[in-house]
């Protein structure tokens, strides 16, 4: 099996509105598709590419808000990034940890719990340099 690329990764909340609203207004992702009756929202980047996916929590799922992949969205400078989210309500895990030469990666958690990352990517990854 070859793995072509990662398209979507996808949460568990407890309340898909909120969430939408957490993954527009804090991390600054653009709603891409939300179907309310199946408690589905899809966010993406500005820039498109890979897919958040936010599931509302339901019964029948054995997967509960906040026990989740960690998912990864890389920016362009880190530090601004993290105090403009800060300013909006963002709760951060722990220190900016730094790989030197490689990236740069702070831990957040949104209010039901589920991980993620924001990184900054220090190296240029052109295999043509």
């Amino acid at each position: 099996m070859t793995v072509k690329e990662i398209g979507l990764c996808w949460i568990v909340v407890k309340d898909i509105k909120a969430a939408v609203k957490y993954y527009q207004e804090v991390v600054g992702l653009k709603l891409a598709e939300f179907n309310e009756e199946y408690g589905w929202a899809e966010m993406e980047g500005h820039d498109g590419g890979s897919r958040l996916g936010i599931a509302q929590e339901n019964p029948q799922e054995n997967v509960k808000a906040g026990q989740n992949a960690v998912i990864t969205f890389t920016v362009d400078n880190l530090e601004k990034v993290k105090t403009s989210m800060l300013k909006k309500g963002a709760k951060c895990v722990g220190d900016v940890m730094e790989v030197p030469g490689h990236v740069k990666m702070q831990t957040v958690v949104d209010s039901d719990g589920n991980s993620f990352q924001i990184c900054e990517l220090l190296h240029h990854s052109c295999c043509h340099c």
